[in-house]
């Protein structure tokens, strides 16, 4: 597919969409970064949660052994066994949560040593008050009872400290990678911001130096539609002198001279008309792009009927004509009029060697458009001169062959282009020629 964009615009274009591409899978990776890094946090508040816990617990059973031990309350000893079982909860899960944690696991070991050898100490003190007050409180104030609360006590902080910097790392890493995003994101976005605005300018330069060349372009063609215009009515003048004198040199001495003097007269006369219909041709064709369409409704199988009555009016040939339906039309009347006679009369032309020429005229839809076409079987041409069909002076047969101008055609081509619509031909050498066009009208 041609493109008719400035290759830097595409090349902007791109790269804005890579930009932005990125932007939004970068975007995703940061969400799914921010997501496993707040679970890791709440992972390690958890952590600290429950490390809380068993400190709480053991100050708690320690509280409740002496309190046992000074009242010998039975309900302390409940409440001390209740408090062993809620320890050995927060244990397991504080297990569960640090299984990858090699250094929390071996702080966890530790802990379970001490806080064995504690419950074990404990369970002395309670067994030797069932028979002495004052050996219970020498064993619970006893130096060993006080080196394994030390030692429990300071396993725990020590696991708090780990898992408090390890909380501290992942909240500083998260923070980083924020900040890392936000830098990243604020420059891409700014790359993106200058880049489509350099493609901006460059559309608007783009469409700026069109609109200098269409707006030249149309200049210049209004200049030579009038050089055109003007050369053309000037040279009629002349060429009236050319014909009016010709006619009179073959009625006063046509008998004087010889037949090869007649025969030059001849084709000075034959060269002066068929230059007078060439600045005809001309003039019609640069009036044509001067004037301005007047739309109507317009019934295209009457006026297909009118021209091809006032185009066979003295044709002696018989020519087969096939007139399907036509669906009405919306346009210039006097231009569309003259696409018809045009093609109509370049179809009749076309085919006057043929046996038995034969015109088809209809319409059908073709990619949502109302497209009519005149066909015949007459001579044909080479599609790969299809190029120079609509060119002005431009002909694909000699005039010795088919007489014209070469301007026909390039006239209707100017009139379906007034009309925003189409004209193309298919064609096959000897097989004939089939011409199709459509047209839009304001509402379309």
């Amino acid at each position: 597919m041609k493109l008719y964009i400035d290759k830097r615009v595409v090349i902007g274009f791109v790269t804005s969409l890579i930009i932005l591409i990125w932007l939004g899978y970068f975007s995703y990776q940061n969400n799914q970064d921010f997501i496993n890094t707040r679970a890791l946090v709440l992972h390690t508040n958890e952590v600290l949660q429950h490390i809380e816990q068993v400190n709480s617990n053991a100050s708690r059973t320690e509280e409740l052994v002496s309190k046992l031990v000074i009242t010998g309350d039975s309900e302390y000893l409940a409440n001390y066994t209740r408090e062993i079982d809620k320890a050995r909860e927060h244990y397991n899960r504080l297990r569960e949560l640090t299984a990858d944690n090699i250094e929390q696991r071996a702080l966890i070991d530790t802990f379970v040593v001490y806080g064995t050898n504690k419950y074990n100490i404990h369970k002395k003190i309670i067994d030797t008050l069932k028979n002495s007050k004052i050996a219970a409180e020498l064993l619970l104030g006893s130096v060993e009872s006080k080196k394994t609360s030390d030692r429990i006590y300071k396993v725990i902080s020590e696991m708090s400290r780990l898992e408090k910097g390890l909380l501290t790392a992942r909240v500083n890493r998260s923070l980083g990678d924020m900040r890392e995003f936000q830098f990243t994101f604020s420059l891409l976005m700014l790359s993106n911001l200058i880049i489509i605005s350099l493609v901006f300018l460059m559309i608007n330069r783009s469409f700026r130096a069109r609109l200098i060349a269409e707006t030249r372009t149309k200049q210049i063609n209004q200049e030579l539609e009038s050089f055109t215009y003007s050369v053309s009515h000037d040279l009629r003048a002349p060429l009236r002198s050319i014909r009016g004198f010709t006619e009179v040199l073959k009625e006063e001495y046509s008998a004087k001279l010889d037949e090869e003097g007649n025969r030059l007269l001849r084709i000075v006369m034959n060269n002066a008309s068929r230059m007078g219909q060439l600045i005809d041709d001309l003039l019609d064709f640069s009036r044509m792009g001067r004037r301005e369409l007047s739309y109507s409704d317009i019934d295209v199988q009457q006026l297909v009927t009118e021209v091809i009555h006032d185009l066979t009016a003295h044709e002696n040939r018989s020519i087969h004509w096939d007139i399907h339906s036509l669906e009405n039309a919306r346009g210039d009347l006097s231009m569309l009029k003259q696409v018809w006679i045009n093609l109509i009369s370049n179809a009749i032309k076309y085919s006057r060697k043929t046996a038995e020429p034969r015109v088809e005229i209809g319409c059908e839809q073709i990619k949502g458009n109302r497209v009519y076409y005149v066909k015949d079987n007459g001579v044909g041409f080479d599609m790969k001169y299809s190029d120079k069909l609509f060119k002005v002076f431009q002909r694909l047969h000699s005039h010795q062959e088919f007489e014209g101008t070469g301007v026909g055609l390039a006239l209707v081509h100017r009139i379906i282009s007034k009309h925003r619509g189409e004209i193309w031909a298919e064609s096959k050498v000897n097989e004939g020629t089939t011409f199709y066009f459509y047209t839009k009208s304001l509402t379309t």
